[in-house]
């Protein structure tokens, strides 16, 4: 039985990649990816995309913060998900230099610790709410 899919190399061709939205908007990084084995076949394919800082510090051995981290994004975000930084495979329209989504960004738990973020600490900075000219 020949697998179905696309053959990659999710190191390669997904980690570390820019996470865009259906208008072409950023809205992150591929920071880690999710791996299940099928029964069947014994196949490994990508069932979904992990995004954020959490995602990015288990990744790199910092498990405990990163789970910390994971729960304040959780908190923050109006993603009723069980897991917000988690973007499930058939959510992802392309795969090329860059990864497009089939969500708008405000959709995305990322963008929610960003506005989070933005509202209740850079706001509070004065002038933070000059623009730059150009």
């Amino acid at each position: 039985m020949k697998a179905e899919g696309r053959v990659m190399h999710a190191a390669l061709q997904l980690l570390d990649r820019q996470l865009v939205d259906r208008d072409h908007e950023l809205c992150g990084k591929v920071d880690d990816v999710e791996l299940t084995d099928r029964d069947d076949t014994g196949a490994v394919y990508v069932s979904a995309l992990l995004s954020g800082s959490g995602a990015l510090l288990a990744r790199t051995g910092h498990a405990r913060l990163g789970n910390w981290l994971r729960r304040f994004v959780a908190a923050a975000s109006t993603n009723q998900s069980d897991d917000p930084v988690r973007i499930p495979i058939g959510r992802v329209a392309d795969i090329g230099n860059r990864v497009t989504l089939s969500l708008d960004r405000e959709q995305m738990a990322t963008f929610a610790s960003e506005k989070w973020v933005r509202d209740h600490i850079i706001s509070h900075i004065p002038g933070s709410d000059h623009r730059a000219p150009g």
